[in-house]
């Protein structure tokens, strides 16, 4: 295989989760290409979750509670405008593992407040493994003041209340 190829995981495979020590379906931390159904594009990564487990949509962060470099855990309020290792694209119980999507469109990702097609988003330091608009919806103005208080994860793709919507995700995040 090339430096730059990966295999794809199939659309029906992406919410696929396994006991990585009884199945060693997928090498753990490997990266890989998925097409959904509607022809939109994305890179995962294999992840191993923490003891908490996590919802489909939820925003991931790196684990430092372990040196496993594919082990995440759902971000915490604290974790609030910093960068992120992916959303989970499945649920996935507690050190099971599963997919993370870590570049390209995200069709459900959670969010934490009203949010326009088009705006920036950054992981939400009052609602744990969300994302929100709050300070990233100024990204490009000059109102956000210190930019180094957040880092833009995100685009949406869509307008919502709240909850689950569509997103791009800015970047690839290992």
């Amino acid at each position: 295989m090339g430096l730059l190829s990966f295999p794809v995981v199939g659309a029906g495979s992406i919410t696929d989760t396994w006991d990585p020590t009884t199945n060693p379906r997928e090498e753990l931390g490997s990266v890989r290409f998925h097409r959904d159904a509607n022809g939109e594009w994305s890179l995962v990564q294999v992840v191993q979750l923490d003891n908490n487990g996590c919802s489909q949509g939820e925003s991931l962060v790196q684990n430092f509670a372990t040196l496993k470099g594919y082990s995440v855990k759902t971000s915490a309020t604290a974790d609030g405008g910093a960068g992120f290792r992916g959303v989970a694209a499945a649920t996935i119980a507690s050190q099971k593992a599963g997919y993370a999507i870590i570049g390209g469109y995200v069709e459900k990702a959670y969010v934490s407040q009203t949010t326009a097609s088009g705006e920036y988003l950054t992981l939400s330091g009052s609602t744990a493994a969300q994302l929100t608009n709050n300070a990233a919806s100024a990204y490009n103005t000059a109102t956000q003041g210190n930019a180094s208080m957040f880092v833009p994860v995100a685009r949406a793709r869509a307008a919502v209340t709240t909850g689950l919507m569509s997103i791009q995700i800015q970047g690839i995040w290992l």
